[in-house]
């Protein structure tokens, strides 16, 4: 029953987790974002598009007293994640609820199945989570080398086995497991192509 919990509080904890963190995104690609100016770059922009709207763009700028009221809260402004970087996202959290909801069964199974299960879980979400706040080149080279090696270890099993006696056949092809190998193969080519670009938007070097 704890492995049970465990695992399925992993699920939803990421769904809840890559919800919260793509939201601003998804809102504001159909024209909702947060009030009010966060830094001296985005009054401007702010002030920009209140001027075209009012067709005051090309009038004398009224002078303006270079006081910045304090806000209570800092606040700051989302990072705009490319969509490939979304897609990225996606797919990590994807394959971690499916490694989580298949934790369990292999858990009872065999023990080392069922560890590596949760820490593969453990970290394709803790990837999501960090490629989505603050994505780097290293960090994208690990989403590509973790998750090949996954993918390698998965096909191994399916078609040979395990050495030392941990999987003496080779196991049948489930509808899961394939579905869990696609997400993680999507994030191996969504990272290749955010390294091959020149400067993506929210990848730090």
């Amino acid at each position: 029953m704890l492995a049970h919990t465990v695992h399925y509080a992993l699920v939803v904890g990421g769904v809840l987790t890559l919800a919260v963190v793509l939201l601003p995104h998804a809102l504001s690609r159909f024209g909702v974002a947060p009030a009010g100016p966060y830094d001296e770059h985005d009054r401007r922009v702010l002030e920009l598009r209140d001027r075209v709207s009012t067709g005051t763009l090309l009038a004398p700028r009224a002078t303006v007293p270079s006081v910045v009221t304090a806000s209570p809260l800092p606040v700051r402004l989302p990072v705009r994640l490319p969509g490939v970087l979304q897609l990225a996202v996606l797919s990590s959290g994807a394959a971690s609820a499916i490694h989580a909801g298949a934790g369990p069964g292999h858990l009872a199974e065999h023990l080392p199945f069922g560890l590596f299960f949760t820490l593969a879980a453990l970290a394709q979400l803790s990837w999501a989570a960090l490629a989505a706040t603050w994505c780097t080149r290293r960090l994208l080279v690990a989403g590509v080398v973790g998750n090949v090696a996954i993918v390698a270890l998965w096909l191994t099993t399916r078609l040979w086995g395990l050495p030392g006696g941990l999987m003496p056949e080779p196991e049948a092809i489930g509808a899961w497991d394939l579905a869990c190998a696609g997400w993680e193969l999507i994030v191996v080519v969504a990272c290749l192509r955010l390294l091959r670009a020149a400067g993506p938007t929210g990848v730090r070097p």
